[in-house]
């Protein structure tokens, strides 16, 4: 046997080990953990089968059921967001930024004086643009300043608004009734047992479907929806307006969306 024909025979040799070793190492991977999930639709309320790979103890195999539960909790709002500002033109960046912060400080004053607390009221928003005419050219500047003002006496919310306008605000984007911290805490907790309560009793029903015995959970995610009660409106000078009345809502839903798997037997 010649040199060359011994070089391509140990070429050979060393190409068939790795195609055999790398064929092992697939096999092993697609052996490790395969098992069957059944998953019931949130929406059509069906149960599926979709194969996963779990674990990493090979021949390891598990079945689980997927579900979600809802779970809602309302109660009355007991806070009130006001987003509320000016806006102001001139023909100068520096004249309109003046006039803005000449009006904004009354504005804050008078919210001061209404008894809000300084660190209930803070910007929001603050923008400086110019302004052009239909032909392009720079006519002036125009700027904005809104304000989030936060207060527990739903009840004055209108007056509120009233005072800001008469010491210069002339634009309200809305108010939007929601809760304080505490609160809202409270909310969540009393939803999430209401999600978690509403997944386990679609999991009991579609195991005892199935004919098997819920053993344990795989997983669990929570996803929280919250959706604060709202009212927008722009504000325009008039003569003598009438007082704002604000009617804040009956209640506020905060609803807790639980995604869990179930080990089944």
């Amino acid at each position: 046997m010649s040199v060359r024909e011994k070089q391509l025979y140990g070429i050979i040799i060393v190409l068939a080990v790795a195609l055999a070793s790398l064929s092992g190492y697939l096999v092993a991977l697609f052996q490790q953990g395969q098992h069957v999930q059944y998953c019931a639709s949130p929406e059509y309320n069906e149960t599926k089968l979709y194969p996963i790979v779990v674990g990493e103890e090979q021949g390891t195999q598990l079945r689980t059921i997927a579900v979600t539960g809802l779970g809602r909790a309302s109660a009355k709002p007991n806070q009130a967001e006001l987003r509320l500002g000016a806006v102001t033109e001139a023909t100068t960046a520096t004249e309109a930024l003046t006039k803005n912060a000449d009006s904004m400080n009354k504005v804050i004053e008078a919210l001061k004086a209404m008894g809000i607390p300084e660190e209930k009221i803070e910007t929001s928003y603050f923008g400086l643009y110019p302004k052009y005419s239909s032909y392009g050219t720079l006519v002036g500047f125009e700027v904005t300043h809104m304000l989030r003002v936060t207060t527990t006496s739903l009840d004055k919310a209108g007056q509120i608004i009233d005072g800001a306008v008469e010491a210069g605000a002339n634009r309200v984007e809305g108010v939007y009734f929601t809760f304080t911290k505490d609160k809202t805490e409270e909310l969540n907790t009393l939803a999430r047992q209401r999600a978690v309560d509403d997944a386990r009793a679609k999991a009991e029903t579609i195991a005892k479907s199935l004919l098997v015995k819920i053993i344990g959970v795989a997983s669990a995610t929570e996803e929280t929806y919250y959706y604060p009660y709202s009212g927008r409106f722009e504000v325009y000078p008039t003569p003598a307006p009438p007082p704002t009345s604000i009617m804040p809502p009956t209640e506020v839903e905060i609803t807790v969306m639980i995604r869990v798997t179930y080990i089944i037997e």
